[in-house]
């Protein structure tokens, strides 16, 4: 018992002590000081909106990222509303002004290669309203916050600096897509003369495929060697046509049952969400991303679009490292790391919700009483309280203590994020 109390009182001190830190708890002098320091490092942004014409407040971005050649752009959570225009606001000024062409998505391989062709072609005759779904997941296109910048990527495919549309998740994303991936496949395996009957376990379950990232699905369907057996397929099909005749459509298929397989195992070995199932997942999104940016892309201007924790440049602990920090090993400085965190979201009931801690760094944000601004963590002096250890909730919502300049290197701020408005049920 008496460790236990030593323990309790040890936690309790640390608390008191960690208060020290925040502003709330320091004498005036000490909270202006630190609200005052931080306000000449912001720069104030205007508007999220991709309707506001006057772009004086991104001008910044210029300096910034001037040498820059990579621009991850992260997000708390996948459904920041704000946040989601903030980045669509951000695309069209770097699309137009500084140069970038590509934008390349934490989505399947396979299905944005689909959905930007789409845009080009038009042969699926896909709804444009739900052209997006084809390549990406639900919640980067059926609602009302990313409509304008699905919007604008089709209307600059008939420009004369066309947008190109790419993902590099191994994992199946466009839902609107799921209907037709099985007759994409059979009429590409016909144009080739591959005989689909000589794989009994693919031809069988081939429109399945999407349910066998569910455990429980399929081993309702398959045991272990069937599994394995499954595998060796999709592993044979990707053999057969790397050995096509090399153009982008054989390419994509190879790497599209090269990602099947990986996720299939994923799904499979590991635990949904945990360390080791990220890990895996990350180093392939690595290895994807990196091909298209030497080979795909070699002198293009790209941006990568993910969420906030996939765009860290050093590793997040010893089971984990994320995708940013292969990115930025390999491009240093020409790669920058763009991360969003907020204060609150409002709810559809105007309620403030998923405040920070009263330790996180997002309350001091929010005393600058600035909606939107932009931090350039990189170039702020080493003295710098922001280049020390202090506790954000820029990773997913959470309070978390890290010296988070090791981590990314910039943050946009909004103060108040909003919900996502979805377009169709």
């Amino acid at each position: 018992m008496k460790k236990l109390l030593y323990i309790f009182i040890t936690l309790v001190i640390s608390a008191l002590l960690l208060n020290r830190i925040i502003y709330r708890e320091l004498p005036q002098k000490e909270t202006q000081k630190i609200l005052s320091e931080t306000k000449q490092y912001i720069r104030p942004i205007e508007s999220i909106s991709m309707d506001y014409e006057n772009n004086r407040d991104l001008k910044a971005l210029d300096s910034i990222l001037k040498d820059n050649r990579i621009l991850m752009l992260g997000e708390n959570t996948h459904y920041d509303g704000s946040t989601l225009q903030a980045k669509g606001r951000l695309i069209q000024y770097l699309h137009q002004s500084l140069g970038y062409n590509v934008i390349l998505y934490e989505a399947g391989q396979y299905d944005c290669w689909i959905m930007n062709e789409e845009m080009k072609n038009r042969t699926l005759k896909t709804p444009l309203d739900s052209i997006g779904g084809l390549g990406l997941f639900n919640f980067w296109w059926n609602n009302k916050e990313t409509q304008p910048l699905i919007k604008y990527y089709q209307k600059n495919k008939t420009s004369s600096s066309p947008i190109e549309l790419g993902g590099f998740d191994i994992q199946f994303s466009g839902e609107t897509l799921t209907a037709k991936r099985s007759k994409l496949l059979k009429e590409f395996f016909n144009k080739n003369n591959i005989t689909i009957k000589n794989f009994p376990l693919f031809s069988k379950y081939m429109n399945e495929l999407p349910n066998f990232v569910y455990k429980g699905y399929v081993n309702r369907l398959l045991n272990e060697k069937q599994k394995k057996d499954l595998l060796k397929e999709i592993s044979q099909f990707e053999g057969i046509v790397s050995q096509l005749k090399k153009n982008p459509e054989n390419d994509i298929y190879t790497k599209y049952f090269n990602d099947i397989r990986n996720n299939f195992n994923k799904a499979w070995k590991y635990e949904p969400g945990s360390m080791k199932s990220m890990h895996f997942r990350d180093s392939l999104m690595a290895k994807n991303l990196i091909r298209q940016i030497d080979s795909v892309y070699p002198k293009e201007k790209i941006i990568v679009w993910c969420a906030n924790i996939h765009t860290f440049s050093a590793p997040y602990n010893k089971n984990y490292r994320p995708l940013g920090s292969y990115i930025k090993e390999r491009y240093g400085k020409t790669s920058y790391m763009l991360d969003f965190s907020s204060y609150a979201k409002l709810s559809p009931s105007k309620n403030l919700t998923d405040k920070p801690g009263k330790l996180a760094v997002e309350n001091i944000f929010h005393e600058m009483k600035t909606p939107y601004f932009i931090m350039d963590l990189r170039n702020i002096p080493t003295s710098s309280y922001l280049k020390k250890e202090f506790i954000s909730t820029i990773n997913q919502g959470a309070d978390q203590n890290k010296i988070w300049s090791h981590f990314m290197d910039g943050i946009f701020f909004i103060d108040t994020n909003t919900y996502l408005t979805p377009i169709k049920k």
